[in-house]
């Protein structure tokens, strides 16, 4: 799934988020990619939430998996969707340099 928001006036975020793929069976791993340019500096650690992830790590009580953005403001991290998780469909968001990103992405779970 791919969500992204209009190109905003000069300064202000550029945003984008994807999981691949957009459906998962439990137990598999997805691949989420994204773009943060102009809030979140080379480095800053990228925060992604969802429900569908192992609450081995967590953001605000929600389950989460944390990334490094690249020079070009780029960030992409792995994570397997839990055994056990619920089939549905899932939102997945970003945060980084103190706010969430502007962008949401959705991830179908099945069986």
């Amino acid at each position: 799934m791919l969500a992204f928001a209009a190109a905003p006036a000069a300064g202000a975020v550029r945003a984008a988020l994807h999981v691949t793929p957009s459906t998962v069976r439990r137990g598999y791993q997805v691949t989420i990619t994204g773009i943060a340019r102009g809030g979140c500096p080379a480095g800053d650690q990228v925060t992604i939430i969802s429900r569908a992830f192992s609450a081995r790590h967590e953001f605000a009580g929600v389950p989460a998996v944390f990334t490094r953005t690249r020079s070009n403001g780029t960030f992409r991290t792995v994570t397997r969707i839990p055994a056990r998780r619920r089939p549905g469909r899932y939102a997945v968001n970003a945060r980084c340099g103190g706010g969430t990103l502007p962008v949401t992405a959705h991830l179908t779970v099945t069986r």
